[in-house]
């Protein structure tokens, strides 16, 4: 596959007792504990919505190898944060790369199995995992938002995207790094990048009043135009609903995909989703589970695998 074009192939890990993990709250805001009860059908409900997801990829055309996750991993489904794949490039050979997360109990999540199962389709293997250690953490497509057409990196610095880290990355995967300070309207920054923005067939989904600076956000507008993308502006509020957090596919028979939940849906207007499905089908599912327990939606349930 060409390296500007979408993956048609992802990885999804089915949910095992799916909950709310406090490790990772403190810095996602988007996440919700819920009562006992309300958690244990939560958690059910979140199998549910998972299948329906899967379901709902393959009935399109996309590629999907599942696993399940193991008990000791609570976002375990969030698998898009711990590995990226990259098809090869030139001289380099197609990679994995595998990264340092922030919470002690989200790393198990680099399961050996799954990482061996990888390594046998990419050759070239790139481990940041250690980078813990230091204090430094950078968390995959959660951190990196990719423009693989322009091969631009986007990353919004938060305590779970290091700079200095993204910088490396993107010096090794032979990508340009666009850095900034992406906060939400009580001045806490986002968790993750990809919760404001998503780039995919010709399309960017941008929160660009989330970008206080104004040198920061004309450079992200103009790097985002410059590489042949349509900005379609996101509020806050639509952050809210998870509209930024979807994710640009491509079906066997490559047709442009963007997958997301009904909830981000719901949160586009009218005349946004038309700029939409200009560029390619919006596919969507129900996945408040995830969102109310997890603080993550549809992009952070596929890791692709180019």
């Amino acid at each position: 596959m060409g390296t500007g074009r979408a993956a048609s192939h992802v990885l999804l890990v089915e949910p095992y007792r799916f909950r709310f993990n406090p490790q990772t709250g403190a810095t996602n805001v988007f996440q919700q504990a819920a009562p006992p009860a309300e958690a244990a059908a939560l958690a059910e409900l979140a199998v549910e919505q998972h299948r329906a997801l899967r379901d709902l990829l393959v009935e399109r055309g996309v590629t999907v190898t599942l696993t399940r996750s193991i008990e000791d991993t609570p976002d375990g489904p969030f698998c898009n944060n711990w590995f990226s794949t990259h098809p090869a490039a030139g001289s380099d050979e197609a990679a994995l790369v595998v990264y340092p997360l922030l919470a002690a109990n989200r790393r198990p999540e680099r399961r050996p199995d799954l990482i061996r199962l990888l390594r046998a389709t990419y050759p070239r293997f790139v481990d940041l995992s250690a980078r813990e250690q230091e204090g430094r953490y950078l968390e995959s497509t959660g951190s990196l938002v990719l423009d693989h057409r322009g091969r631009t990196a986007y990353a919004a610095l938060s305590p779970r995207t290091d700079g200095e880290l993204a910088t490396e990355w993107a010096t090794q995967l032979g990508y340009d790094l666009v850095a900034f300070t992406a906060l939400d309207g009580t001045g806490v920054p986002y968790y993750h990048t990809n919760v404001l923005l998503f780039i995919g067939h010709g399309v960017a989904g941008v929160c660009l009043e989330a970008i206080a600076d104004e040198a920061e956000r004309r450079a992200v507008e103009t790097r985002v135009v410059r590489d042949g993308n349509e900005i379609l502006s996101l509020t806050r509020s639509q952050v809210d609903e998870f509209c930024g957090n979807c994710l640009a596919l491509t079906s066997a028979a490559g047709e442009n995909l963007f997958v997301m939940s009904s909830r981000a849906w719901r949160g586009f207007t009218a005349a946004e989703r038309a700029r939409l499905e200009h560029h390619g089908a919006a596919l969507h599912t129900e996945l408040s589970a995830f969102e109310r327990l997890g603080g993550g939606s549809a992009r952070c349930l596929m890791g692709e695998l180019f």
